[in-house]
């Protein structure tokens, strides 16, 4: 699938737990991350790679010589922003960027990110998410995608209620997760319990992980799914 597929299917597993537009950018960031150790490497993972490792490495000469502006929760961050890039970076196509276990840490750490970003700005912190996946090309064409998406939202008034830092985690992980169900509908499938287990999600398998998509909705809806039930 292509990055338009996995666009369209990352807003369409998006929405149900969207209630803003930096989750829209969010959304997007974590369906087109998988697909970072395929042509992308030479541009948007080096660019990552470059940036993430300067931040470490000017943290480590601060640790050695200016321990009073040093920081450690920036520390930690930059080395999690910089595995985000080494993860891709060493992953042959469609290796450890297409597992459950890439989706949870990515999702974990892209979203933690954008949950401090936005003490600056919420759709700052979101477009600065979507910048680590994308080059100026590809952003250009995702955004059209973004707006309509917004335009969507905007019209239907979603309003799941997700807050604190699962407000910038969750939409990353139903995005990346999308990526993970296009792929199985390809005849290559995904192995998405490499390196534990080679076996590949094809095609109707795939929907092991719409119905995971599927609880996920229900869990985030269901005191208004049971009110109007009720």
């Amino acid at each position: 699938m292509n990055w338009r597929g996995h666009t369209i299917l990352g807003i369409i597993f998006g929405l149900p737990f969207i209630s803003s537009p930096e989750q829209i950018f969010l959304a997007l960031a974590g369906a087109l991350y998988p697909d970072l150790d395929h042509d992308v490497k030479e541009d948007i993972v080096k660019r990552g790679l470059l940036v993430s490792g300067g931040i470490v490495f000017i943290n480590i000469l601060l640790y050695f010589f200016e321990k009073d502006i040093f920081n450690i929760d920036l520390f930690i961050l930059g080395v999690s922003v910089l595995l985000i890039y080494l993860i891709p970076y060493f992953s042959e196509h469609r290796g450890l960027t297409h597992t459950l276990w890439s989706l949870l840490f990515v999702s974990f750490i892209l979203g933690y990110l954008a949950y401090k970003l936005s003490a600056i700005s919420a759709v700052f912190a979101g477009l600065i998410s979507l910048l680590m996946v994308t080059n100026e090309i590809l952003l250009g064409r995702v955004m059209i995608f973004a707006i309509f998406a917004w335009a969507i939202l905007d019209i239907l008034k979603l309003n799941p209620g997700i807050d604190g830092s699962f407000h910038y985690i969750l939409p990353v992980a139903t995005g990346y997760l999308s990526h993970l169900v296009g792929d199985t509908t390809t005849p290559a499938g995904v192995r998405v319990f490499h390196p534990i287990s080679n076996y590949k999600l094809r095609k109707k398998e795939g929907y092991i992980l719409v119905a995971v998509w599927i609880f996920m909705v229900v869990y985030v809806w269901k005191d208004i799914i049971l009110n109007f039930i009720g």
